[in-house]
């Protein structure tokens, strides 16, 4: 269980990093589509750890 907490803390950590930089460099039109896609990519982020958890049981 150690393993998936390092594991979703990091991927959350590069999500939130990779967010904030988007945000502070996008126009207000950027910022529209950058939440869409925000959206898609944490849930893909759970399908992933989903999946690992899956795998290493």
């Amino acid at each position: 269980m150690k393993m998936k907490s390092m594991i979703t803390g990091v991927s959350m950590a590069i999500a939130a990093g990779t967010v904030a930089y988007a945000v502070t460099e996008a126009t207000s039109s950027e910022k529209k589509m950058l939440k869409s896609r925000t959206g898609r990519a944490i849930r893909a982020i759970g399908d992933v750890m989903d999946g690992i958890s899956m795998m290493m049981k």
